[in-house]
């Protein structure tokens, strides 16, 4: 199918990975383009619908691969999908590959992980460095712990600054401890004001319910694909929450055989800036480079497009 917009050619395809069918959707301009497979966060948040929304261009540089992961969206079976854990989706995502470089007959491929994604692609490039071109991270993990400690500290120094009495009173009201994945009220913290003081998605104008109209705008959903974006979100997160809460992706992924690009929004209190400098720091790769967006917070794909392409373009690909 053809989307109306632009000449983009678009197909939704499904393969089976280990007795369960996953679903991705592949864009492209000319087939001929190299291959680069997208990895989304989350967990369990698929991210096509948001960044088709955005007006990102990568589509006529790659031929991009957004694939569903295990257990939301196009990939959801209750029935199949059996217990989500890292290492299922890491070899999920290991299938994905094989299929890419087979049916578009290319070698090697790049591959871009961002946010939740950005573990589970560091992993799958540290360990199996023969499939791919280079590793992009963006809005990349580091120590997930750590990076919630400088979220709530965010925050609350946020709320001071802006003599926003109600919310300094609210956050102070919720202890930030070692379970933090578990609770309900800092959850409802972050629900409240991450997006609102410009760390979160974002640096500005964006709710969650941005992210619901673009998956309901999407045309190539069906109404059960979004239903089971909805389902996965939750789902995914309660299989998935205390491995996300106990990562440290520098520990899981500490060297590259491969280019290692990063590139963080300075303003991302999501995964932060922090803990995205010292992964970089840490890991070893034959050239690594790290960008900082100055305008960006969680998402700097798609809050700098321009300055995002240029480094794909002129630097990832060369």
């Amino acid at each position: 199918m053809k989307t109306a917009d632009q000449n983009v050619h678009v197909t939704k395809e499904y393969i089976d990975t280990d007795g369960h069918i996953s679903g991705m959707f592949i864009e492209s301009t000319d087939l001929n383009n190299p291959v680069l497979l997208f990895v989304h966060g989350g967990p369990g948040f698929p991210q096509y619908a948001n960044v088709k929304q955005a007006g990102l261009a990568w589509a006529d540089h790659f031929t991009v691969c957004y694939w569903e992961q295990r257990g939301t969206g196009l990939s959801y079976n209750a029935s199949t999908q059996g217990e989500l854990t890292l290492e299922r989706i890491v070899a999920d995502g290991f299938e994905i590959v094989r299929y890419l470089k087979k049916k578009f007959n290319q070698d090697k491929i790049y591959l871009c992980g961002h946010s939740w994604g950005s573990l589970v692609g560091s992993i799958m490039a540290s360990r199996q460095p023969e499939h791919f071109l280079a590793y992009i991270g963006v809005g990349q993990l580091g120590r997930h712990y750590e990076s919630n400690r400088d979220t709530y500290d965010f925050l609350l120094e946020t709320a001071i600054e802006r003599e926003d009495k109600i919310a300094e009173k609210h956050i102070r009201s919720v202890k930030f401890t070692k379970d933090y994945y578990k609770s309900q009220e800092y959850r409802k913290l972050l629900s409240r004001y991450l997006n609102k003081y410009g760390g979160g998605t974002k640096r500005e104008g964006y709710s969650s319910l941005e992210g619901v109209k673009d998956i309901i705008a999407c045309k190539h959903y069906t109404w059960n694909d979004r239903l089971n974006i909805l389902k996965g979100i939750f789902g995914s997160y309660d299989a998935l929450g205390e491995t996300l809460a106990n990562a440290d992706a520098a520990e899981k992924a500490p060297s590259f055989d491969i280019p290692v690009f990063i590139v963080h929004g300075v303003y991302d209190y999501q995964t932060s800036y922090k803990e995205a400098k010292r992964f970089y720091e840490r890991i070893e790769a034959p050239s690594k480079q790290m960008y900082t967006f100055e305008h960006s917070a969680h998402s700097p794909f798609v809050e700098e497009q321009e300055k995002f392409m240029e480094v794909l373009v002129e630097d990832v690909v060369g």
